[in-house]
């Protein structure tokens, strides 16, 4: 995936307690696909400032699950193409808005809507944040 000024994309990630002791698996399922963990829903925006760092920078940003992310993923028994209908989710979708080509190359960023909501169809009870 690679990006143009004016471009807006929406991202879309979830979070969820698996019973690990300190951190939670976080992944970014839409567009493009990244899997971490961390301990709140603060860790999906990272995940989503890196890939637009990343796409900014004019990194060809990959589409699908890394090789080790599969790996474990079937390890650990979960599905990726469930992660977008988890029930016991906190769920995001951040929409970034690219902005203007600097000389060296660099697009500009920045966050155009960054809802969070609990559950698979809980948007009707999503609140805005403010960044």
């Amino acid at each position: 995936m690679t990006i143009n000024p004016g471009d807006k994309i929406t991202f879309r990630g979830c979070m969820w307690d698996d019973g690990w002791e300190f951190d939670a698996p976080c992944v970014i399922y839409s567009p493009v696909k990244r899997y971490g963990f961390g301990g709140n829903s603060g860790q999906l925006r990272q995940m989503v400032d890196s890939i637009c760092f990343d796409l900014g920078e004019g990194v060809d940003v990959r589409s699908d699950w890394p090789r080790d992310a599969k790996h474990e993923f079937r390890w650990r028994g979960w599905s990726p193409d469930g992660f977008a209908r988890r029930k016991r989710a906190w769920h995001v979708e951040i929409v970034v808005q690219f902005g203007d080509r600097h000389p060296d190359g660099y697009v500009e960023y920045e966050v155009a809507s960054d809802v969070e909501w609990w559950g698979k169809d809980g948007r009707n009870t999503a609140k805005a944040a403010t960044q």
